[in-house]
């Protein structure tokens, strides 16, 4: 299992990149973080498929989207200055429990 979580955060690694990448060509259209964009979810994936060896596709890609929730949100407020509204926030946190609630066995 501790595979598993291992991949997990491998990919959110990756899909954050790929995340950051992308705002930053939408702001400055250099062709290189297009690249880096496309790169970073096609290794997020590579991972995502690795993972889907110790639990199901469901688990697996709950648990790739929730966290990549917190940690492109976070990025977005503190690298961006996007603003956050009181139901996103709502939201959010709502989608992070999902994940304590998919842990417990």
């Amino acid at each position: 299992m501790a595979k598993f979580y291992f991949y997990i955060a491998l990919i959110n690694t990756f899909d954050l990149l790929a995340i950051l990448a992308g705002k930053m060509w939408s702001i400055t259209y250099k062709p290189f973080y297009l690249v880096f964009c496309s790169l970073g979810f096609a290794i997020a994936g590579f991972f995502f498929a690795l993972a889907l060896k110790y639990e199901g596709s469901a688990v697996t890609n709950v648990l790739w989207i929730a966290i990549s929730v917190g940690l492109v949100t976070i990025m977005g407020y503190f690298v961006f200055k996007e603003h956050i509204s009181g139901w996103q926030f709502l939201g959010i946190a709502t989608v992070l429990l999902g994940i304590v609630f998919l842990n417990i066995k």
